[in-house]
């Protein structure tokens, strides 16, 4: 009587430590063959819980070294709530450290996951894995007539890209277009000259002082004159804007400049404001450098 009395009791306890089972569990593993040394090998396990049930994260297993050959590089684990239990995804990253000298099998080794159900505790057993490690290279060292036999590495294949070359021809074509607009405007191409008389005028104007008023005058007469191809006098300003009509914009300002030139050179008795009109002639000038390059 006491043996059954002992025996309901141990059934008794062994029933009150173990939750409920564990559904729809499943070891992922990639294919058994073909590794090689410090190759990694990643497993997953996904199964489902009821009842409450909930893994012990503590109890996993900690990265580092499994053995003297596997280490444990990470662990990730994914928990979602799934009815009255929760549904788990974990992640192993193994690397391998071994280096045979034949094919050689070896086994991940299998390990117990923790449950808990309030105070009652169970394991889900993990199966371990074998799979097949390949040396580096042979054994034997295979020859030739020429001494060590080598097989050469495998050429790649060419990638053929039409889109590429399409992107790489407008690209080449675009730089050539936007050289040949920066030669014409800078006047370093042959049809590009006169866009370089303001440029020249602005660059000699920056060099003189608003003490040398009559010199700046000068400067931007010489710039008109080589516009107009000949010596620009007040009274053809409208002919020369007809004639070039980028500076039509101006007018104003080159009928201000004439005024201001011949009050300077003819009129000595009748001052300008110097300092006012050197940084109106300034503007002027770049201005017009602005519209030979077409801006």
């Amino acid at each position: 009587m006491r043996m059954v009395l002992m025996v309901l009791l141990a059934a008794l306890s062994a029933c009150s430590e173990k939750p409920a089972s564990v559904a729809d569990f499943a070891l992922l593993t990639p294919r058994p063959f073909g590794y090689f040394n410090g190759d990694e090998i990643r497993h997953r396990i996904e199964f489902s819980t009821h009842n409450g049930v909930r893994l012990q994260r503590a109890g996993l297993p900690k990265p580092g070294a499994r053995n003297r050959w596997l280490h444990l590089n990470t662990v990730q684990v994914s928990e979602d709530r799934q009815g009255d239990g929760f549904r788990y995804r974990i992640e192993l990253a193994y690397q391998v450290f071994y280096a045979p000298l034949e094919v050689k099998m070896l086994t991940v080794p299998g390990f117990d996951l923790p449950l808990v159900q309030g105070v009652n505790t169970a394991t889900q057993a993990v199966p371990a894995w074998p799979f097949t490690l390949s040396p580096l290279r042979e054994l034997a060292i295979r020859k030739d007539g020429h001494g060590e036999y080598r097989r050469p590495d495998i050429q790649p294949n060419a990638t053929v890209n039409a889109y590429t070359r399409l992107g790489l021809a407008i690209s080449g074509l675009l730089s050539v277009l936007s050289a040949a607009y920066l030669g014409l405007s800078y006047g370093l191409l042959p049809g590009g000259v006169r866009r370089r008389v303001f440029s020249d005028a602005a660059r000699a104007m920056a060099g003189l002082s608003p003490a040398r008023w009559g010199d700046a005058l000068t400067v931007f007469h010489c710039a008109l004159n080589r516009i107009n191809g000949a010596p620009l006098f007040a009274a053809q300003r409208v002919d020369f804007c007809r004639r070039h009509p980028k500076f039509q914009v101006v007018a104003t300002e080159l009928a201000w400049f004439f005024d201001c030139s011949e009050r300077h050179f003819f009129a000595a008795a009748s001052p300008v404001d110097t300092a006012a009109d050197w940084a109106r002639l300034q503007r002027l000038c770049v201005r017009c450098r602005d519209i030979e390059r077409g801006l």
